[in-house]
């Protein structure tokens, strides 16, 4: 079958209603952009997340970050903590670039218009290097700017882009993939959407809506990367909202997010690092005011709707990652096969 996301082959998670792309660009002003490094057995690359059309000098946003398990790096998570204040764009990444997309990152904040000069930037990795040959995995400035500057909204490429090109996800082939929620609550209607870099999972643990898909299209169907797997390896993700979160709402959101793992079979292996950003871009305020500042807050007693569809777009953003992405070859002519679409349909459909 030609690569589908999950809903268009009828794989449907939850009850909730999509926005538009059903993609993290369904809240107004977030962006994506990706930049594949794929030669030479190099499997690699960046994606960044970009909040407000990329003008953040002067616009934070409220932030809360959760690690669900701590084998991993997510720079920027101490200010977050701090401050529950978003100051740069988000960056994935493979775990070696982690340091150069960090100092490229700091650079880029002076550099570009629109971004605020700010050194503690949001770089988040997990590890490619079953796929990608880390003596070779280069990550340059320009390749940091390209992803920033040609980030755009609407309709999001998934699989094997930016930085989830070398990721593995349940022992198929993964990636990055995105989903979105629209919330309708007593005080108005709100967007959650989400994007995620996926490196996690066995694949005898993965259920799709209690399905035990994953021992259905077990290793005598499609070859596993590995005998004994060298990485358990991780997942991120980034939640935004045009809701009016305070930063422990958005912590809160984050933490419920991470449950979506649970839906599909993951355990959180002692190797993986899972960690999860939500932010809002319904309040917006600069952290060097000097003058008092107005916020709103979302009531709590509603926050249940915006937990359910947190977890829902999480759920289908992991699938979409799977779905959308293609069979790799990488160093040393290790293979990654995808999940087969019609096996998977086949399964779901009866």
């Amino acid at each position: 079958m030609t690569r589908k996301r999950a809903r268009e082959c009828g794989v449907l998670i939850g009850s909730g209603v999509p926005g538009a792309y059903n993609a993290i660009t369904d809240v107004k002003g977030v962006r994506v952009g990706h930049k594949t490094i794929q030669k030479e057995d190099v499997c690699s690359g960046v994606t960044v997340i970009v909040p407000n059309d990329g003008q953040l000098e002067g616009q934070h946003f409220p932030a809360g970050f959760f690690s669900f398990n701590g084998t991993g790096e997510f720079t920027g998570s101490h200010w977050i903590e701090e401050t529950g204040t978003l100051v740069t764009p988000i960056v994935f990444t493979g775990s070696h670039l982690l340091g150069l997309a960090h100092h490229h990152l700091a650079r880029a904040t002076r550099k570009i218009d629109g971004l605020e000069p700010f050194s503690n930037g949001i770089v988040a990795e997990t590890w490619d290097g079953w796929l990608s040959d880390l003596e070779k995995t280069q990550i340059q400035y320009e390749d940091l700017e390209e992803a920033i500057v040609e980030a755009r909204t609407g309709h999001i490429e998934e699989g094997n882009v930016g930085g989830g090109t070398g990721m593995i996800c349940f022992e198929f082939k993964g990636g990055i993939g995105t989903s979105s929620r629209i919330v309708e609550t007593e005080c108005g209607s709100f967007t959650v959407g989400v994007l995620v870099q996926t490196n996690f999972g066995r694949r005898q643990d993965l259920k799709v809506n209690g399905i035990p898909v994953g021992q259905m299209i077990s290793e005598n169907v499609v070859p596993l990367p590995w005998i004994t797997p060298e990485n358990a390896g991780s997942f991120l993700v980034t939640i935004a909202t045009d809701a009016p979160l305070l930063p422990t709402q958005c912590k809160r959101i984050s933490k419920r997010a991470s449950l979506a793992m649970a839906q599909l079979g993951a355990i959180g292996e002692e190797g993986s690092g899972d960690f999860f950003l939500t932010f809002s871009t319904g309040n917006c305020y600069s952290y060097g005011d000097e003058q008092m500042s107005t916020v709103k807050m979302f009531p709590s007693e509603q926050l249940d709707a915006l937990f359910e569809a947190a977890i829902e777009a999480v759920n289908e953003a992991i699938l979409n990652s799977m779905f959308m992405a293609e069979t790799i070859k990488g160093q040393k002519n290790r293979t990654v096969h995808a999940v087969p679409l019609d096996r998977f349909v086949e399964i779901m459909s009866r």
